[in-house]
């Protein structure tokens, strides 16, 4: 069924427009003709009744003798009911005993058959067809026919619907027509529309679709295109930072497994204490790469805007776990969780458990040996504000904003980071319609707080 069909989106339309005019035409032609050729039929019988009833009143002139019977019966005669009916398409016969005893008016050229009922009937014979009606005449059981020629009837019932044909053909071309010169018109936005498109080529995702000023349902297309393309370039450009980034920060750690790699295998005899340090040295350069891979992924994904669908979140429950995990992971840093509020909030698990594990993270590695961080959680304006405060030296107030750029390490941390922990946490605050804010602490440490909005809006 679709080979059938146009391609073109002009070619359907216009084909479309011309069958429904043509089926439109055509079908209310057909009820005005069957309307005309009903009056026609109609008006026949009441001809009938009429011519009837007058037979009937002049009766003795269908029985003069001048009348006689047979056929050619009642031809040249002159009288006034003779005049009434010869040469027209009506004719009068009277039955007595299944015979034509009498007939007037105009003598059909084939023989027509003798009536056997009373009643209108129609009358075929000789190719032509006959209007009948059949009256008793009197009370001797004589019975008077008159009948009326339907050929022009006819004639005009196909004359009409040839009428109506070559009006339906000829509506169909005009409208054909004319929706095709229209949807010219109508089609030149999806037009300009094409051919934006045509002139963006393979990694050109700066180009954006110009501005359709059409139809509405074009511009939401545009719109939906160009939100499309500034996705795409979103995403094209997280992947051209995400490799940058990664051939960037992993040459120092590749080049280092690499060399003590070279060292293991030149001195198959090496002393073990410088064995097992460089072994150490690789499996912490591993663990370094390890993370920054995990970071760029994380930020890669959040940059292309690649997230789920938000759920509700149960704050306090995932700060109550991140929290014990963080002791197991830091046994010589003290957490203590403070906070009796429960706020709900919109958004994803994983992101917003990324970005409190890096804080709680960032507080042990910067904070002082076996110190101890404080970690809070409050409810209030609508905001849900997650705190996490170590007793480190802190960071002064200049440099807090460079902190939050990637790639950004402390100055004496205790061990080795990827410099993306407090770039992570600000990218998911962000993206969870909050904020991240660096501020010093009671006691001259630092002190994170992510401000979050809770799913009621309290």
């Amino acid at each position: 069924m679709a080979r059938l069909l146009p391609r073109s989106l002009r070619s359907r339309i216009t084909a479309s427009v011309a069958l429904l005019v043509m089926t439109v035409v055509a079908l209310a032609g057909l009820v005005v003709v069957l309307r005309i050729d009903h009056r026609d039929r109609t008006d026949v019988d009441r001809q009938l009744a009429v011519q009837a009833q007058k037979a009937q009143q002049d009766a003795e002139k269908l029985l003069s003798p001048a009348t006689g019977t047979g056929q050619g019966i009642g031809q040249g005669i002159n009288d006034d009911y003779g005049g009434l009916l010869a040469g027209s398409q009506s004719l009068v016969r009277l039955v007595s005993d299944g015979r034509i005893t009498a007939q007037r008016g105009g003598t059909p050229g084939v023989e027509l058959p003798v009536p056997t009922v009373d009643g209108y009937s129609t009358v075929e014979a000789g190719g032509q067809s006959w209007r009948s009606l059949v009256e008793p005449l009197g009370s001797g059981g004589d019975r008077l026919q008159v009948l009326q020629d339907l050929d022009p009837i006819e004639q005009r019932l196909t004359d009409n619907a040839q009428l109506v044909t070559v009006v339906a053909l000829l509506a169909t071309l005009l409208a054909g027509t004319g929706v095709w010169l229209l949807t010219r018109l109508i089609l030149q936005p999806l037009d300009r529309l094409r051919a934006g498109a045509q002139r963006i080529r393979p990694g050109d995702t700066e180009r954006r679709l110009p501005a359709a000023g059409g139809p509405r349902e074009v511009a939401e297309l545009t719109e939906a295109l160009n939100r499309m393309l500034r996705q795409l370039q979103t995403s094209m450009d997280a992947t051209r930072r995400f490799t940058a980034d990664a051939g960037h920060e992993l040459r120092t750690p590749l080049t280092s497994i690499g060399m003590n790699l070279e060292t293991l295998r030149r001195n198959p005899d090496l002393d073990p204490e410088r064995r097992r340090q460089a072994l150490a040295a690789m499996a912490a350069e591993h663990e370094r790469i390890t993370a920054l891979l995990t970071g760029l992924q994380a930020l890669a994904r959040g940059d292309a805007g690649a997230l789920p669908a938000g759920a509700g979140v149960d704050l306090a429950e995932l700060l109550a776990e991140a929290v014990r995990q963080a002791r197991l992971r830091h046994q010589g840093t003290g957490y203590r969780l403070a906070g009796t509020d429960t706020p709900q909030v919109t958004g994803w698990p994983t992101g917003l458990r990324l970005a409190i594990d890096n804080l709680l993270d960032n507080a042990a590695l910067h904070g002082r040996q076996d110190g101890q961080v404080e970690v809070g959680l409050t409810v209030g304006d609508g905001l849900a504000r997650v705190t996490v405060s170590d007793d480190g030296p802190g960071i002064p107030a200049d440099l807090r904003a460079a902190m939050k750029q990637r790639f950004t390490r402390g100055a004496r941390p205790r061990s080795g980071g990827s410099g993306l922990g407090l770039a992570l946490v600000e990218q998911q605050a962000r993206l969870h319609g909050g904020s991240l804010r660096l501020e010093q602490a009671v006691g001259g440490g630092l002190r994170a707080v992510v401000t979050l909005p809770t799913a009621q809006g309290d």
